[in-house]
């Protein structure tokens, strides 16, 4: 019941945020005036899925998501109470989220900012990134900031370390759940990104004029036969003035890979390709990423392709609740490697659990070790948040006859929550 009347509290203080009208009326009787005032949401909200929900002493929480979300509020947070009940009052706290998972998933958990690593991404032809400035490294970043900017992570990136082999004259890559397990234990993260840039070839061909020396890789020049001309006094330089051939189009296709950190299972392999026509071959001073890049064709392209990136990663991970690991014990107090930086608050309730070691990893049925379903876990405990600090989070054992280690890690799952 308490539940029922926290969400239904929050639906109507979501409405309420979205636009309110005012009823007020005078009364007289026996010479006293009585006045009366009804506050009314111009838009009714009904539909909502369910975030997150927890119990703190006399209080049941909610946090919600409206839908549709409320115009013109982007991401606003609404807290309100609920009568109390026999047992116990309650408390609602809705999101106004503008950005939503790509897909329906009632475990969806952006409430909390999940830790992830992008590894470095492969190039399956180098010699086509011959005219981009630091194309390998500024992938990554661009990556990272855009991962940063949907508010749904904290990302990190690694130095020349991927997630896994590509062989040289193979085009099918040879996944390693070990590395990724290393890698996500090496730099605390739960989620691992990699990938494999397939093509990134000019094709086709175009003219152009050619100033001087500005012949750019993958680009041939003409010489051909100009007489000099003479305008306003200036007498150019025949050689400083010709044409060039240059490429027509350009492809970018990329494999992207999203790993578990915990077991090192692959959990999506997806393909990203477009072409662009027009300005494609780059000058060395137009470093990937940077405005000048992302002004010509194939530039312009590429941000889009990175977005669709962004946005396949989140359809990923959004059924994949928030969990991070504990890094310290003392005594029934647990030290977690994630603070308000990861949106943690004091009073929330996370699961303790505890993973099997990596000797018992569930193998696929094929046999095949790079193709890993997980590891076991074990339930051990309920914990409680008691302290906050920007990267870490102290949190008490309910259990106290339970005995954590440095290595279990906590979860936030609705499932087990309810």
């Amino acid at each position: 019941m308490a539940k029922q009347e926290a969400i239904q509290d929050a639906l109507m203080q979501a409405s309420l945020w979205n636009g309110a009208k005012v009823e007020a009326s005078s009364h007289v009787e026996n010479g006293r005036v009585s006045e009366l005032q009804r506050v009314f949401p111009v838009q009714t909200l009904d539909r909502y899925k369910l975030l997150r929900e927890w119990r703190e002493g006399s209080f049941y929480h909610v946090m919600i998501e409206t839908d549709p979300p409320p115009e013109p509020v982007s991401v606003e947070k609404i807290a309100a109470s609920a009568p109390a009940t026999v047992l116990a009052s309650s408390a609602a706290q809705g999101v106004l989220a503008k950005q939503a998972p790509a897909r329906e998933c009632p475990q969806s958990d952006f409430a909390y900012r999940k830790k992830l690593l992008l590894a470095h991404f492969q190039l399956q032809n180098p010699v086509d990134a011959n005219d981009l400035s630091h194309f390998q490294d500024g992938l990554q970043q661009e990556l990272s900031r855009m991962l940063s900017a949907s508010d749904h992570y904290l990302p990190q990136r690694t130095v020349n370390e991927a997630a896994f082999n590509l062989q040289p004259g193979f085009y099918d890559s040879v996944l390693q759940p070990e590395r990724v397990r290393e890698l996500a234990r090496r730099y605390g993260t739960q989620f691992v990104v990699g990938g494999v840039i397939r093509d990134i070839g000019a094709y086709g061909e175009q003219l152009g004029l050619a100033w001087g020396s500005d012949v750019r890789s993958g680009e041939r020049r003409i010489s051909p036969s100009v007489p000099m001309l003479k305008l306003n006094g200036w007498i150019p330089n025949v050689a400083e003035l010709g044409l060039k051939i240059k490429p027509s189009s350009r492809r970018f296709e990329a494999d992207v890979y999203v790993f578990d950190g915990a077991s090192g299972a692959l959990l999506k392999q997806q393909r990203f390709a477009d072409s662009a026509t027009g300005d494609v071959v780059q000058g060395r001073d137009y470093v990937f990423g940077s405005r000048r890049f992302y002004e010509t064709d194939f530039g312009k392209m590429v941000e889009q392709q990175l977005g669709q990136i962004v946005a396949g990663v989140d359809d990923t991970l959004a059924c994949q609740a928030f969990a991070a690991r504990i890094s310290r014990v003392d005594k029934n107090r647990i030290f977690i490697d994630a603070g308000s930086t990861a949106r943690l608050t004091k009073g929330d309730k996370l699961q303790l659990f505890r993973v099997s070691g990596p000797n018992q990893v569930i193998a696929a049925v094929n046999g095949d070790s790079s193709m890993s379903l997980g590891t076991p876990e074990e339930l051990i405990s309920a914990v409680t948040i008691t302290q906050v600090q920007p990267l870490f989070a102290i949190a008490i054992i309910e259990n106290g006859s339970i005995r954590p280690e440095v290595g279990d890690y906590v979860r936030f799952s609705m499932k087990e929550s309810r």
